[in-house]
């Protein structure tokens, strides 16, 4: 049982990572979508460092589909207004449900940062800077290109769709990420419900069940 649960976490961790990275456009004028995703990192050393899947996005729901793990994946689907979140494992039918703070702080990922505005990332959020390198082409779109520098000096890069106020590449010195083969379109609403028959997972059991006996 303590393996699945670490296994779990595993695919969680990847998955989990991309949702804070990405989920940084949250704003009215978000034009639908629907894309192709690949995710390299370094920053979970326990999980798969590459995946690949589909993301869907309307102007208040994001839905993440990663494939592969040992688990056979996991779909995230975030509320962005409530910034709540349920993350599925279609291989066990079971879901957790998340808000911020928990995924924040249980799983080891970085913090979530929102751009209310895409035309200053860095708009009220303290100690970080921003540098415009100006418009750049990625997979054939219009996209600027920010350098952003966190209050620990971190640095990390983000290119913004013009059309769709939304990064569609990130990358930093452990992460890349990028959206290709992107459809713009309403997304089924569907995408963004639990699925029928979905047990929900005890997620203060899961933990208690990952820590070491007492001494």
């Amino acid at each position: 049982m303590k393996a699945q649960t670490r296994g779990i976490f595993g695919v969680l961790s990847v998955v989990v990572l991309l949702f804070f990275c990405s989920a940084v456009a949250q704003v009215p004028q978000l034009t639908p979508f629907s894309a192709d995703i690949q995710v390299t990192s370094t920053r979970m050393p326990n999980a798969s460092h590459d995946m690949n899947g589909k993301m869907y996005v309307d102007r208040n729901h994001m839905r993440i589909e990663m494939n592969g793990g040992p688990q056979g994946g996991a779909i995230m689907i975030s509320n962005l207004t409530t910034k709540t979140t349920d993350t599925l494992l279609p291989a066990q039918h079971m879901y957790m449900e998340f808000n911020a703070s928990q995924m924040q702080g249980g799983l080891g990922v970085p913090k979530i940062k929102s751009f209310p505005d895409p035309n200053n990332p860095c708009a009220n959020q303290e100690g970080v800077t921003c540098k415009n390198l100006g418009v750049e082409q990625v997979g054939g779109r219009s996209c600027v290109h920010w350098q952003i520098t966190d209050k620990n000096g971190k640095v990390g890069n983000v290119w913004i769709d013009q059309k769709l106020h939304f990064p569609i590449k990130a990358a930093d010195n452990d992460s890349t990420w990028e959206l290709t083969n992107i459809q713009e379109g309403q997304p089924a609403a569907s995408l963004f419900q639990v699925p029928a028959g979905y047990q929900k997972m005890d997620m203060g059991g899961m933990m208690q069940g990952m820590r070491p006996p007492q001494q």
